[in-house]
């Protein structure tokens, strides 16, 4: 019980209690997918108007008569002048975004209510403005408890809680510093640095969870518990990257396979970088808000070109470790991109949720080279 209060604190989420699943009656179980095209539907009209910056689009797809459709057309109204300033800050273009909705329990309340549990897929294309303009794209997923109602013919979105990949804290005019994010051709290191670091890798793609691009049918390793509706699944995540990559459990860090929970160091942030930094198995590249790490270091190089595939961002706020997330690479015009959990991302740009209040500690891991035989958990 102790290391699951823990886990409360490793992960920026809106925690709403223990997941329930519920099931459609009988009565309405041939209705299922036409539910969930609706949603899909909805949820689809939603991201694109988000992607676009078209902020009157959203209020006709919610159900305003109650409190929490009205608190869902405002998160979804800040979530999209966020990504807007985001976006234009970062000189980046979207062109697409393409939606699937896994829904995971569904009860009909009446034939006009019906309430959803659902991951939201969702991914991105998108174009730099400068530098090189190929087209990228990245992955996220999201967790949701939706309900959806029906009035005068037409459905609307009158609930929608959900672990947020927008952290609630960034939402705020002017978020991010304007500036180009680069890592120069001949600083990328595209590929790990040894068979260790490839075997976290390929761990990271996949068990990172319903974003798209993910592996195993876009779900989490079920050898391990699931913490997204109790705090956030970020740091859980990136302790098994590393055990995939080679580290020996100890003591201190380690899953409890009979009591299916992991150890402080395992679940919680702050305790998994005091961990990492205490025994050496990272160690800090640079510190500080985006414009210190954007600055030149030796030979005009960013900080940020230290980093290479398999190091961990570790996101701080308040001065405190609230994320994490593994270094998988870098998009067209070198901009680093990570895999994560709660919410779920496949090659996200590193920054694309966090203001200009955010600390970064880049750590670069020590992965064992010749690898310490270990097990990955089917």
């Amino acid at each position: 019980m102790r290391v699951r209060l823990l886990v409360l604190m490793t992960c920026i989420a809106m925690v709403l209690g223990g997941l329930v699943v519920v099931r459609p009656s009988g009565a309405h179980e041939g209705r299922r997918e036409e539910y969930v095209q609706i949603l899909q539907s909805l949820v689809q009209r939603q991201d694109t108007a988000t992607m676009r910056g078209d902020v009157k689009a959203l209020p006709g797809l919610y159900w305003t008569e109650e409190d929490g459709g009205r608190t869902a057309l405002q998160n979804a109204t800040d979530r999209l002048l966020y990504i807007k300033d985001w976006a234009k800050a970062r000189a980046i273009r979207f062109e697409r975004v393409v939606v699937h909705v896994r829904a995971d329990a569904l009860t009909v309340r009446s034939p006009s209510r019906v309430s959803i549990i659902a991951a939201d897929s969702a991914r991105y294309e998108y174009r730099h403005e400068v530098g090189d303009t190929k087209p990228a794209w990245f992955g996220l997923g999201v967790y949701h408890r939706y309900a959806i109602h029906k009035s005068g013919g037409r459905w609307y979105l009158a609930q929608d809680h959900f672990i947020d990949p927008l952290n609630q804290d960034t939402r705020l005019g002017g978020a991010a510093h304007p500036a180009r994010v680069r890592v120069p051709d001949r600083e990328r290191r595209q590929g790990p640095d040894n068979a260790a670091a490839a075997r976290a890798l390929r761990y990271a793609g996949q068990y990172c969870g319903a974003a798209p691009g993910c592996g195993h049918d876009n779900r989490y390793n079920p050898a391990y518990a699931n913490y997204v509706w109790s705090g956030g699944d970020c740091t859980n995540f990136i302790s098994q990257i590393l055990r995939a990559g080679g580290f020996p459990e100890t003591a201190r860090w380690h899953w409890d396979q009979a009591r299916d929970e992991g150890t402080s160091a395992w679940v919680n942030a702050p305790h998994l970088v005091g961990y990492l930094e205490m025994t050496h198995r990272v160690s800090l590249i640079a510190q500080g808000p985006m414009p210190v790490l954007l600055k030149a270091a030796a030979g005009g190089i960013p900080l940020l070109a230290r980093l290479r595939p398999g190091d961990i961002i570790a996101y701080v706020e308040r001065g405190r470790v609230v994320h994490l997330a593994v270094v998988v690479g870098y998009d067209p015009d070198g901009y680093p991109v990570v895999d994560s959990h709660s919410a779920d991302r496949f090659r996200e740009p590193w920054d694309l949720g966090w203001d200009r209040t955010t600390r970064y500690l880049l750590l670069d891991v020590h992965y064992p080279d010749p690898p310490e035989p270990t097990s990955t958990r089917p």
